[in-house]
């Protein structure tokens, strides 16, 4: 239950589930920021004891908490799972939902990637948050493997509730750009820091960068080294990230690639301001009408992406607003509707 976009996601399904009657449990492995989430959604979580993701007794346990519960179908949600509670699924006899929430470069040729498309070809019905997520399953699973694809789910009266952050709190009264998320490779943090450089040139900024992630150390000496460290602060998880989305000039994303970008998705509903980068995944969401789409290689592109939302504030809010009435179609119980009849569909005999 780490801080990531996938695990928030397990909560909004959980806690509309439980809202609408159905009997939900959700098993875990490990905590994180997003568990006391998981905690207050109403479902009932069991805590699969494990000595770490390679433990040989999780198996063991996911199939005695699997017969304890007697589901009526399993959902499958992050890699891991997709091995384990797969196999777990197939050794009981109970249906099971493969989930895809990336895309093919998220999958480098090894082991790991092999077992796992085994295992997507031996489900019960792969469920992608994306049409490039399906795509990648197109030629890779069966015909008897049902596909369909449903997108992340916004909470919207939720993010709507959420009050701006404070001025004084984001650290400075400059405007705000903003990124949210993993620091890994993928999500091309570094070239927002460089572009920020070439903005910091001309006017005054302030860049907030939230999340952890392996590429962090390198991303703070890279700010170290551009002369950013007064311009660029990087805060860690935060978990009031709405109201920090409803504070900043712009939400930069920048990513490689993507399946359904959560952040992107929030910052649509909490009418901030979209630079993203030029991937199927942000087309898929968005047009030039709601955001402005930059080549994520191009630090000078995106630097004047970012002056052209501070300096036309008013054609910024004008594309937020159109994002922000865009996202009122991922709204959660419409998200939910659509995987309770996969449900249905793979478990028929199901109850409500």
């Amino acid at each position: 239950m780490a801080g990531g976009g996938a695990e928030r996601q397990l909560t909004y399904l959980s806690r509309e589930f439980v809202r609408t009657g159905w009997d939900v449990h959700v098993a875990v492995i490990q905590g994180g920021p997003n568990v006391d989430r998981l905690d207050a959604t109403g479902a009932i979580v069991h805590r699969i004891r494990a000595l770490g993701n390679y433990d040989p007794l999780i198996l063991g346990r996911l199939i005695r908490t699997i017969r304890a519960v007697q589901p009526d179908v399993i959902q499958c949600w992050l890699l891991q799972m997709e091995v384990l509670g797969g196999l777990a699924a197939i050794l009981t006899g109970t249906p099971w939902v493969f989930s895809e929430r990336s895309a093919a470069q998220a999958y480098p040729p090894g082991a790991k990637t092999w077992l796992r498309g085994q295992m997507g070809r031996r489900a019960t019905a792969i469920v992608s948050n994306s049409s490039i997520g399906d795509e990648y399953w197109r030629t890779r699973a069966g015909s008897h493997v049902r596909r369909f694809v449903v997108p992340n789910g916004l909470p919207l009266k939720e993010i709507s509730a959420a009050p701006p952050t404070p001025e004084p709190e984001t650290g400075a009264d400059e405007p705000v750009v903003l990124y949210a998320g993993r620091l890994s490779a993928e999500k091309n943090v570094e070239t927002i820091v460089r572009a920020l450089r070439l903005v910091a040139d001309v006017r005054p900024v302030r860049g907030i960068v939230c999340g952890d992630g392996p590429a962090g150390e390198r991303l703070s000496g890279l700010i170290a080294e551009l002369s950013l460290v007064d311009q660029v602060r990087t805060v860690g998880y935060v978990p009031t990230l709405w109201s920090l989305m409803k504070r900043a000039s712009v939400l930069v994303s920048l990513s490689l690639f993507e399946g359904s970008p959560n952040v992107v998705l929030e910052a649509m509903a909490c009418g901030c301001p979209l630079i993203v980068s030029e991937i199927p995944a942000h087309r898929e969401l968005l047009d030039d009408g709601v955001a402005i789409f930059v080549n994520p290689h191009r630090p000078r592109q995106v630097a004047d992406a970012i002056e052209a939302v501070l300096n036309d504030p008013a054609a910024a809010a004008k594309r937020a607003q159109s994002a922000l009435a865009r996202a009122q179609g991922y709204a959660l119980p419409l998200v939910a509707q659509r995987y309770a009849e996969i449900y249905r569909t793979v478990a028929p005999s199901a109850k409500r």
